[in-house]
């Protein structure tokens, strides 16, 4: 969950949640979603790599496993119990308090 350099922006250039995803996709055989609301396309670096750029609901919907990167405002309100039956790694710590 995110792919920006920092929150609520579009801008990719240089950002660890980018990096982090891009090496996700070599070393895993799983399919990825990523779910970055400030972009409407995969950057270059993910083309056919396998993942696919999903809204937030979708990924809710069939992802076993949330990864947050970055902390968007959309991402602070998603009620716990739509994380409840997950594996949760949160980077951020926006959902350790709830």
């Amino acid at each position: 969950m995110g792919l920006a350099l920092k929150a609520n922006i579009d801008d990719l250039r240089s950002s660890p949640a980018l990096d982090i995803t891009v090496r996700l996709s070599k070393e895993l055989d799983c399919t990825l979603l990523a779910v970055e609301p400030n972009i409407e396309a995969l950057p270059e670096e993910l083309e056919n790599s396998g993942v696919r750029l999903t809204s937030m609901l979708d990924a809710l919907d069939q992802a076993d496993i949330l990864v947050l990167l970055v902390d968007h405002k959309p991402f602070k309100r998603i009620p716990e119990a739509k994380r409840a039956e997950k594996i949760i790694i949160d980077t951020r710590g926006i959902w350790a308090s709830s």
